[in-house]
């Protein structure tokens, strides 16, 4: 790896922040599944509390007023069951949004890495190249003179 101008330290950060965008990758996965789930929660709770209140409805027309009130009530309790669940869904919105912004600045900082990679790389094999090509700094004929003592 030294040969191709990549260090240790450059190799530890690459692996490194590969593993923080895996890991914040997951966490992304892990936190959009539960604000999905929390999303599905609040539809049935809405659902189950518009049916309900159809049931109380219906109560009513037939007449069965203790029924409509029971119906009622549950719906009541349902309601609630839905307002908590909302408010969980915010918050899980809000982590959510803050999980997509952490794994963006990290894939930022893995391009950073790559760049710098590359970089390095590049400049050895510039470093190289120079190196096989180099012409010398004086002329030969002068050296072959001034190796022979003439000036």
């Amino acid at each position: 790896m030294r040969r191709m101008g990549i260090t240790k330290e450059m190799l530890e950060m690459a692996e490194d922040c590969g593993v923080a965008l895996e890991q914040a990758m997951e966490g992304l996965k892990a936190t959009r599944d539960s604000f999905e789930t929390q999303q599905a929660f609040a539809r049935r709770l809405d659902s189950d509390a518009n049916k309900l209140y159809e049931q109380a409805k219906t109560a009513m027309a037939a007449s069965d007023e203790e029924k409509a009130r029971v119906l009622l009530t549950e719906r009541q309790g349902v309601q609630e069951k839905l307002k908590r669940t909302l408010v969980t869904c915010a918050e899980a919105r809000k982590r959510l949004e803050q999980q997509e912004e952490n794994v963006a600045a990290l894939e930022g900082r893995a391009m950073e890495v790559e760049s710098l990679l590359r970089r390095g790389v590049g400049a050895k094999a510039l470093e190289n190249s120079s190196n096989q090509f180099s012409l010398s700094d004086e002329d030969p004929v002068l050296k072959k003179f001034r190796d022979l003592g003439i000036d």
